[in-house]
């Protein structure tokens, strides 16, 4: 009894300690800074340190959340003063008071000068205080810190890196009645000092946006979470999966109501494969999502046209239809790699996670919240990443996966381009067929029904515009569809545009005797990389992609061709079978007319730093194609 009501009070006293010690926090009266690397001298300013502490009290009477932000800037350009002057006391928006705010500017001297307190102001709507540095100059240090107090949140994101180097990281925690844990990226370290967590890294350099990376998986982050300490932990996946998806279960329908919903499908006959497609284009075809401002209505027929559902309702019909059914399914939960990797044993709630069917009969995926998306592969952004499956019929059925990756030949952007030269042969008419296959087909084929649907011309025919003519300046006078539906996801027939365009600018110019057509650009804008040398981040496409482009430009009447080296390349990377990238073109004249063909392959949706150079080259060939002409000269 003595022994537990010793535990008992050094616990009370340790919690009361850290309490009273981040309300009580204060700075160095002469502070000292680790020395700035040679490398980062040149930066326009440099973080010294940036330390935040958390702690977190819940249990009887106290029900608090204190926050501390420490942070010194040593500014090396003037010009830089005005992007890091201005402060704000604010963390995760429940400020319920600020309890600390202080700020001061070191000189290279060592003269400190503290800013007064009445230089901080405070916004009467929510509260928060800021302060703005005054008589900064090249080569002073700022310095900041406040304390808040908050309600608890049940998780946070801390992102430490920044546009410029930071020196030293530091996130602790500290708590009563709850448990704190942390998902931190791979430059954090951890230790324990006299009972307080902290994870702390040291040189973050200046965080570089390329693009095609996967920029916000890169950010050097941490990542908390709060429990109630002894509650069970409802988000790790054993628990969390059963206890969501064990059942499905509705809000705005009955079970009754599903079961005749299912009957009426008419899917008893068939392969499971077919069965599933059914289920999959009916509900894409006649649900729609409650959106954020409508209210949802209870449903009397679920086969009585289209309706709106919420989201998980939507969810749940396809589970309990294919339960009914009974066809094999497994829950499935992924995250996008562009985000980060989903954790292999529980929800980290502030993280964006997908949740789907998967089908293990067929190996394919039912995906009920993207709209666009058929029956078959998963959404793009999980390709190549890990996953957990959920089986409902097993005891334990928790277990990880991999997502598959779709080939180049399912996602096809096909164009063909009749061009004919106006009598003057500055400008020209194109007849274009557009069409694309795979995520590219279905993500257009949605947009395009979304906008017909709601009889949004103009923005139609932007949106047409920028897919089919990017970068240039045209009208379209005509435009029809083809297989529009959605069932054509299934079978991946491709969504076709046909379109008459009158260019608005000129395409040709005299070169003496010469006349050159820049007939290259009809295949629409393309990147290019001619500025970009060196790469950081491994480049991250969206999906494998096949472009095959085919030009039959009619040559004016009394010219002939001098050359089209210009239109002629041959790029290739190395790469796995199936992986390869390449940009090849071909040209050969038929009577009067140049027939151009393209085929370019980005066979993998990942690219090292290793071999950017290759890769590079191959975004340039397309983009010098763009700019490439054809040569004319009069017949004599």
């Amino acid at each position: 009894m003595k022994k537990a009501l010793v535990i008992f009070t050094l616990l009370f006293v340790s919690t009361i300690g850290f309490s009273q010690e981040i309300k009580s926090y204060t700075w160095d009266i002469k502070p000292t800074f680790k020395n700035i690397p040679e490398e980062y001298k040149n930066q326009p300013a440099v973080v010294l340190f940036d330390k935040r502490w958390v702690h977190t009290r819940i249990g009887g009477y106290s029900f608090a959340s204190f926050t501390m932000n420490h942070c010194a800037i040593k500014i090396n350009k003037a010009e830089e003063i005005n992007n890091y002057n201005k402060i704000k006391a604010e963390d995760n928006g429940f400020i319920r008071d600020t309890r600390d705010f202080h700020a001061r500017i070191i000189k290279p001297n060592g003269e400190i000068k503290v800013l007064p307190q009445e230089k901080i102001v405070k916004k009467e709507i929510d509260k928060v205080q800021s302060i703005v540095f005054e008589g900064v100059e090249a080569g002073d240090i700022i310095e900041y810190y406040f304390i808040l107090k908050e309600n608890p949140s049940a998780y946070g994101v801390e992102v430490f890196q920044r546009e410029i180097p930071v020196l030293y990281a530091e996130f602790s925690s500290t708590n009563s009645g709850v448990y704190f844990e942390k998902f931190a990226s791979n430059e954090f370290k951890s230790s324990i000092n006299d009972g307080k967590s902290i994870s702390y890294a040291e040189n973050i350099p200046p965080f570089v946006e390329e693009k095609n990376a996967k920029n916000l998986k890169n950010l050097v982050k941490l990542i908390y979470m709060i429990s109630v300490t002894n509650a069970p932990d409802n988000l790790n996946w054993s628990n969390f999966l059963p206890l969501y998806f064990k059942k499905p279960s509705f809000a705005y329908f009955k079970k009754n109501q599903a079961r005749e919903f299912i009957e009426k499908l008419n899917v008893t006959s068939g392969t499971i494969d077919e069965k599933v497609t059914k289920i999959d284009a009916y509900i894409k075809e006649n649900f729609d999502f409650v959106w954020k401002g409508e209210k949802a209505k209870k449903i009397s027929n679920l086969g009585d046209g289209k309706q709106k559902l919420t989201a998980n309702d939507i969810f749940e019909l396809y589970g309990f239809t294919f339960k009914e059914l009974k066809i094999p399914y497994k829950v499935v939960v992924g995250m996008s790699r562009f985000d980060g990797d989903i954790s292999n044993y529980k929800f980290v709630a502030p993280l964006t996670h997908e949740f789907m069917y998967y089908i293990p009969d067929t190996k394919k995926f039912v995906s009920p919240y993207e709209k666009y998306l058929a029956y078959g592969f998963p959404m793009y952004e999980l390709q190549g990443s890990s996953g957990i499956f959920y089986d409902p019929s097993k005891a334990i059925g928790i277990e990880g996966m991999q997502f598959p990756i779709a080939p180049a030949d399912f996602t096809v952007i096909s164009t063909q381009n009749k061009v004919v030269l106006s009598e003057d042969l500055s400008t020209a008419s194109i007849e274009k067929i557009y069409s694309t296959q795979g995520y590219e087909g279905q993500l257009i084929r949605n947009s395009v029904n979304y906008l017909k649907s709601n009889e949004e011309e103009k923005e139609l025919l932007d949106f047409l515009k920028n897919r089919t003519l990017s970068d240039i300046d045209a009208k379209i006078s005509k435009y029809t569809f083809e297989n529009q539906e959605f069932k054509n996801n299934h079978t991946n027939t491709p969504f076709i545009v046909n379109l008459n365009v009158n260019l608005n600018e000129s395409i040709s110019e005299n070169a003496g005797n010469l006349l050159l057509v820049n007939i290259g650009k009809v295949i629409g804008k393309q990147t290019n990389l001619y500025q970009e040398t060196e790469r950081k981040f491994d480049v991250d496409i969206a999906y494998a992609k096949t472009y095959k482009h085919k030009i039959i430009f009619t040559i004016p009447e009394g010219y002939e061709v001098e050359s089209f080296k210009d239109l002629v390349f041959d790029k290739k990377m190395t790469g796995k079978e199936g992986q390869e990238c390449s940009f090849v073109s071909t040209v050969k004249t038929e009577e009067n007319q140049l027939i151009v063909e393209v085929n370019e392959v980005y066979g993998n949706i990942t690219y090292t730093v290793d071999s950017y150079s290759e890769y590079r080259n191959i975004i340039n060939a397309a983009a010098d194609f763009a700019k490439g002409n054809v040569v004319l000269k009069q017949k004599k």
